[in-house]
């Protein structure tokens, strides 16, 4: 019985970080104050992002796999976390392939410049649209059009998207940290419906190594938290970033994807 269901996308969920330790939560709440005695948003948070941002578009191709946390939220109020993983391969500016796996539920999705395809492996089930010649392009209509979310999808629009920039209220550096073996500049941002937070890898590579995003539409905050690792060196062909149906796959129409999944007998591992 949830209350709300998946955020399936680093757009829909999230919230502050738990358990951290009081130490940290003191600094944190320090950087705030600081940060809310001059501006809302801290300049030094948005050229960070910006600066991310410019160091994507350089990228000509890359992969970013990763681990993903989302909550649904129980009509009682309680939280309950599910994990999945994430596989992106992109080649700018028009094509992609992006594979999310949980047990849950296994979705492909490909973009070759032309068509945007959408798979259930489990069930053997696809469907298509003609697609826009940008992969932002793509992912606002996929989003506009068919309320389809790609993880992460700001990452690729962040800085060809002047209003994803001006949707942010309120921005501040908290504080070093280490994701894994790496070292991190953490921010957090304030939106009308979303807080989010990231983790920006220092040095050269101003790659985000970590999100967590809080959806405030929710009264109960569910999280998204995704952790990213990068292969910046990848170069994918044609044949890795284009949609080959299966042997005995079904080609359905886009708006019955998710309903013809769930029909299909095999409960909720889709």
């Amino acid at each position: 019985m949830a209350r709300s269901g998946f955020v399936g996308s680093a757009l829909a969920a999230g919230a502050a970080l738990l358990a951290v330790a009081v130490p940290i939560a003191a600094q944190a709440q320090s950087a705030a104050t600081a940060a809310d005695a001059s501006s809302p948003i801290d300049p030094a948070a948005m050229k960070a992002m910006d600066g991310m941002s410019a160091f994507l578009l350089t990228l000509g191709s890359f992969r970013v796999t990763g681990e993903a946390t989302t909550e649904q939220v129980l009509l009682t109020g309680q939280k309950i976390q599910f994990g999945g993983t994430f596989d992106i391969l992109a080649r700018r500016p028009d094509a992609f392939k992006i594979v999310t796996d949980s047990d849950r539920q296994s979705r492909e999705m490909y973009y070759d410049g032309k068509t945007f395809t959408i798979f259930a492996p489990r069930v053997g089930y696809y469907a298509s649209f003609e697609a826009a010649s940008s992969i932002g392009l793509t992912i606002d209509k996929a989003k506009r059009e068919y309320d389809i979310e790609l993880p992460l999808a700001d990452l690729f629009t962040w800085g060809t998207d002047q209003t994803l920039r001006s949707r942010v209220q309120e921005a501040m550096v908290v504080r070093p940290e280490t994701i894994g073996e790496r070292k991190c500049m953490h921010y957090a941002f304030r939106q009308e419906k979303v807080d989010w937070q990231i983790w920006i890898e220092d040095g050269a590579r101003p790659l985000p190594c970590k999100m967590v995003i809080t959806n405030k539409d929710d009264p109960a905050m569910p999280q998204y938290v995704a952790v990213l690792h990068w292969d910046t060196q990848v170069k994918p062909g044609p044949a890795d970033l284009t949609f080959t149906p299966p042997a005995g796959a079904h080609r359905i129409t886009m708006a019955d994807i998710d309903g013809t999944a769930a029909a299909s007998g095999k409960g909720e591992a889709q």
